[in-house]
């Protein structure tokens, strides 16, 4: 395994055309550890590679790259820290393998170093690594499956990629490019045994504030929330019981109404039967009246004609 490069010019260069910034910055490094300094032309210099980078940052006017929460934040500068006193410079082999090997572990429920943001913690590791992962076998990068994953992430993803495959060609690095494009294995991702134990602590605490936060939520709800539901549910049945009384009042309004007319119907009709029989009575007594009468006309009749 190749030694983690240190912090330099080169990585700040990178993330100068990542973050879209013109041309015109002067880097210069201390003596021995090779610290970067920036030659300002309004100010003092400023040194170090986290202080450089955050300056950037906030020079492109993109500060969500240094988190957006105060937890987040804080993971960014403790990732910022980690690289440039963990990443740089280690050429142990043994080392190396544990740096692959807790980051992997780190990585395993996350997609970027802040969870599922992307920030200027991914990019610098990142920078840091990249020399590391891209020797690394096959077999050795299948190993540290979450490591692989995030190497991937962040190598493609839009901005950066671009930045970092124009910084490829100016130094005429065609195999980088060649694996960037062809190279699709996973690449390595983890955590380091001391942010391992921090990050359980957090997460610890976090669990305790959501228990806390659900406990107040379940007194909140039986205090308040619960009291209004069972008056709003006794409004709804109050309303619920008067329109049921009011619908069996129509309905048996509606009853009363139709029984009274099927009895009104019911005189009706033997009313006219009784007047239909009177009126049949008249008739026929009519008619054996008319039948007398002509018969004494006929008898007349014939008396008259004898003569």
């Amino acid at each position: 395994m190749a030694a983690a490069a240190g912090p330099g010019p080169e990585e700040l260069i990178s993330l100068e055309k990542l973050l879209g910034l013109k041309k015109g910055n002067k880097y210069g490094a201390l003596e021995e550890r090779k610290i970067p300094v920036l030659q300002t032309n309004s100010g003092p210099s400023l040194t170090g590679l986290t202080t450089i980078a955050t300056h950037l940052v906030k020079q492109a006017k993109k500060e969500q790259l240094l988190g957006s929460t105060a937890e987040e934040k804080a993971i960014v500068q403790q990732w910022l820290e980690y690289r440039v006193t963990q990443i740089a410079g280690h050429s142990n082999k043994e080392d190396i393998r544990i740096i692959l090997k807790d980051l992997n572990l780190y990585l395993e429920d996350k997609v970027y170093l802040a969870r599922n943001n992307f920030t200027l913690a991914d990019i610098l590791m990142y920078y840091g690594l990249h020399h590391i992962i891209a020797e690394l076998t096959v077999q050795e990068k299948e190993k540290y499956l979450n490591v692989s994953r995030w190497f991937n992430h962040i190598q493609h993803y839009p901005e950066h990629s671009q930045a970092h495959l124009l910084m490829c060609r100016e130094k005429g690095d065609i195999g980088e490019i060649h694996s960037r494009l062809l190279d699709h294995r996973p690449v390595i991702q983890g955590e380091i045994r001391y942010f391992i134990k921090e990050f359980e602590e957090k997460r610890g605490l976090r669990e305790v504030r959501v228990l806390e936060n659900l406990n107040s939520m379940i007194y909140e709800t039986n205090d308040q929330t619960l009291p209004k539901l069972q008056a709003a549910n006794h409004r709804i049945l109050t309303l619920q019981q008067r329109e049921q009384e009011e619908r069996k009042l129509q309905s048996d309004t509606l009853m009363a109404g139709e029984k009274q007319r099927l009895a009104h119907w019911e005189v009706f009709m033997k009313d006219q039967y009784n007047k239909r029989a009177e009126v049949d009575e008249e008739h026929r007594k009519a008619m054996e009246r008319l039948k007398e009468q002509y018969a004494e006309m006929k008898k007349d009749l014939a008396k008259y004609s004898s003569f």
